[in-house]
C-alpha cells in the first residue's frame, strides 16, 4: 500500500464543486475520483459507459476508467463481493494500492463505513477539501466576470420592466393594465439569464415591507415609491461559476428614510472597498460598516416587535464554483488573501421601512481590491 493517503470523492459534479474543480467534468450522476497521495500522485476517474467517451474528451485527469472494467477485475478477486458500489470502490482502491483516503466532510457515511469494514482508512477533512480553491486563478476570475456580465443583463431586464411600469393612484405598480408583481419581474430576469446561458436560482424581487427579510424572494404586487430589492445570482452553464449582484430601486419617489438608508449602504460599501486588501481581517471590515451605520442612525438589534433590524448579516462571502464559499467577510476573524473573490453586500432592514441592500463582487489584491461588477447604482427609476 502507498505511504501517503489519497483523496477520494464519490458524488455528482453538478452539485459537488470540489469534484468539478478536480476534474473539469460535469455529470448529473455520481462518479468516483481518486487522487493518489504524494507529490507526484496521479488522478483517476471511474465513470459509467454512458459517460466514458465524453469524460475522455473533456476531463482533466490522468486516467479514466469504466465501472464495467472495475467490476470485471473485482469478480476475479472475489466473485461473491461485487454487487454493491462499495465493493467496486474497495476493489478499485486495492488495484491502486491505496489503503488510506481523505474525503470531503460530506462524503457518504454508508460508503465510508463499508470501506472501513474492508480495512480502508477513511479520514474526513474538516473545512475546505481543496483549500487552493479559495485563491482564484486568472481564468477563474475571467469566468466570474463573465457571470457578472450576464447577471447585469438580467438585472437590467428587471430594472427596465420596473421603469416601464405605471404608478397607480392606489399606490401599486401597473404593467399593461394589471398590477406588476414580484413574480412577473422575476420571470423577466430569469428568462433573460436563461437566454444568455445561465441558470437562475431563487432570484429575489422583494418590495416594500417584504424586503425587511433579506432572503424573502418576494411575492404579489409591487408597491410604488417603496424600496424593491433585486438580488440576482445565476450559475453559468458552460463554466459552473456564479454571478451575484444586488440592487435596491424605487419606481417613483423614495421616502426620505429610504434615501438616507440607501446612501448609508452605498457609503458602507465604499468603506469596505477602501479597507479590503490582502492581509486585512474581514471582521475589521464588517465592524467598521456596522459602526458607521450606527453613527448614521441605523442601529442593529431587535425592533419593538421582536424582529431583526439593522445590519444583521455578514458583509460578504466567497464566490466561485459555489454561491457561498470561503472566505467570509463577517464577525469571524478571517484574514483575506490576494486572489480571494468576495461579495460586498451591506444592507439595512427594518419592518416599517423594508430593506436596502447593494452588492458588488471584488477580487482581493495586494494593496487593495478590484471591483468586478460594472452595473451602475441608482435608487429611483
Amino acid at each position: 500500500m502507498k505511504e501517503y493517503p489519497a483523496k477520494l470523492i464519490y458524488a455528482d459534479s453538478e452539485s459537488c464543486a470540489d469534484l468539478y474543480y478536480a476534474t473539469g467534468f460535469f455529470a448529473p450522476d455520481p462518479f468516483l475520483y481518486l487522487k493518489e497521495g504524494g507529490t507526484h500522485g496521479e488522478s483517476h476517474m471511474v465513470v459509467s459507459a454512458l459517460e466514458i467517451d465524453r469524460a475522455r474528451r473533456t476531463a482533466h485527469v490522468d486516467h479514466i476508467h469504466d465501472w464495467d472494467d472495475v467490476r470485471t477485475s473485482c469478480k476475479k478477486d472475489d466473485p461473491d463481493k461485487c454487487g454493491k458500489i462499495t465493493d467496486l470502490i474497495a476493489s478499485f482502491l486495492r488495484s491502486c494500492a491505496v489503503g488510506m483516503v481523505e474525503t470531503p466532510a460530506d462524503f457518504p457515511l454508508y460508503i465510508a463505513d463499508q470501506l472501513r469494514h474492508r480495512s480502508v482508512g477513511v479520514n474526513p477533512v474538516e473545512g475546505s477539501f481543496w483549500p487552493e480553491r479559495a485563491i482564484k486563478k486568472d481564468d477563474e476570475i475571467a469566468a466570474i466576470e463573465t457571470a457578472l456580465e450576464i447577471t447585469g443583463k438580467g438585472m437590467q431586464a428587471g430594472v427596465d420592466l420596473l421603469h416601464r411600469a405605471e404608478i397607480g393612484e392606489d399606490g401599486w405598480l401597473y404593467h399593461k393594465g394589471e398590477k406588476l408583481t414580484s413574480e412577473m419581474v422575476r420571470a423577466k430576469i430569469n428568462s433573460t439569464l436563461v437566454k444568455l446561458g445561465a441558470t437562475p436560482h431563487h432570484t429575489i424581487v422583494s418590495g416594500g415591507a417584504q424586503g425587511a427579510d433579506p432572503h424573502e424572494e418576494g411575492r404579489g404586487p409591487l408597491p410604488a415609491n417603496q424600496p424593491i430589492i433585486m438580488d440576482v445570482f445565476p450559475r453559468v452553464e458552460k463554466t459552473g461559476y456564479w454571478g451575484d449582484m444586488t440592487r435596491t430601486v424605487c419606481r417613483g419617489t423614495a421616502p426620505e428614510r429610504v434615501k438616507k438608508a440607501w446612501e448609508a449602504v452605498r457609503q458602507g460599501q465604499e468603506i469596505a472597498f477602501s479597507m479590503l486588501c490582502a492581509g486585512v481581517s474581514g471582521k475589521a471590515v464588517h465592524e467598521a460598516i456596522t459602526d458607521y451605520f450606527t453613527q448614521e442612525g441605523f442601529p442593529t438589534g431587535p425592533t419593538e416587535d421582536g424582529r431583526q433590524g439593522g445590519f444583521f448579516h455578514g458583509t460578504g462571502h466567497g464566490l466561485g464554483l459555489e454561491i457561498h464559499e470561503a472566505p467570509r467577510v463577517s464577525r469571524v476573524d478571517q484574514k483575506l488573501e490576494a486572489g480571494h473573490v468576495v461579495t460586498v453586500e451591506p444592507g439595512l432592514y427594518y419592518p416599517d421601512m423594508g430593506g436596502v441592500r447593494i452588492e458588488d463582487v471584488v477580487v482581493i489584491e495586494n494593496g487593495g481590491c478590484r471591483n468586478l461588477t460594472t452595473f451602475p447604482k441608482f435608487l429611483e427609476v
